[in-house]
């Protein structure tokens, strides 16, 4: 914690900051962090290293992602900022696509190549409700690198900065947010999500976490029983 903004850092920059299943691990229980702590009023990720990230660690696959991409399976209101210095490719797009505010360096670049690679898992297909159709679908299909001023144009990222400062801008933005009033920002945050288009990946993992819930639940337990025993349901709502 830095005040009242969470740090959250990518840390194998030995291996380029690549997503294996430890670090999807992390990504998630940090999320149920943040969103669970009243003290931590915004959120900032950052990576170790000259690379922001390879994407996913192909020596080290995780079985899935479910979790560890912000605003999808943990809700949050809360601000999530996300300060770019290097390449981001693969999985780290999506992250990044699914923050709320995106600070790149100048000399960050952005590749999502997963047209050239025959698989891809949905979500940043879903990209249309965060940055323009047109420029967003051909960066999709070509597999190119995109530099930081382009996707700034095209809405992925939100400002450009000198090398080296973006985890500087991200805090400064950070704290300008936290010194407002919490509960209208989370409100505003919540409003904005409710009206953005979401893709199909998106809105399944709304699904998969609504199913979850239920399936987890007292109510259900309580009704396993009921039917053992031959009996109404006692139920909570919880």
């Amino acid at each position: 914690m830095d005040g009242p903004v969470m740090v959250v850092t990518m840390d194998r920059p030995d291996k380029r900051n690549a997503w294996n299943p430890a670090m999807v691990d992390g990504f998630r229980r940090a999320w149920i962090e943040f969103a669970a702590n009243d003290a931590a009023l915004a959120c900032v990720v950052r990576a170790e290293g000259p690379v922001f990230s390879a994407g996913l660690d192909f020596n080290d696959v995780p079985d899935s992602d479910d979790g560890a991409l912000p605003n999808t399976t943990v809700p949050c209101d809360k601000p999530i900022l996300v300060a770019v210095e290097g390449a981001c490719l693969g999985m780290a797009c999506s992250l990044v696509l699914m923050c709320d505010i995106v600070i790149a360096s100048s000399k960050a670049r952005f590749a999502y190549l997963e047209a050239t690679m025959g698989f891809h898992g949905g979500l940043m297909a879903g990209f249309a409700g965060r940055m323009l159709y047109k420029p967003g679908l051909q960066w999709l299909l070509t597999g190119d690198s995109m530099p930081a001023d382009r996707a700034a144009q095209i809405g992925m990222v939100n400002e450009v900065v000198e090398d080296g400062t973006a985890f500087d801008r991200a805090m400064t933005l950070a704290r300008r947010i936290t010194a407002n009033a919490p509960l209208a920002v989370r409100s505003m945050k919540a409003i904005a999500l409710q009206t953005l288009p979401k893709g199909p990946a998106e809105q399944a993992f709304a699904l998969n976490r609504m199913v979850d819930a239920m399936r987890h639940s007292e109510d259900f337990r309580e009704g396993i029983a009921a039917l053992r025993e031959r009996r109404p349901g006692q139920f909570k709502g919880r």
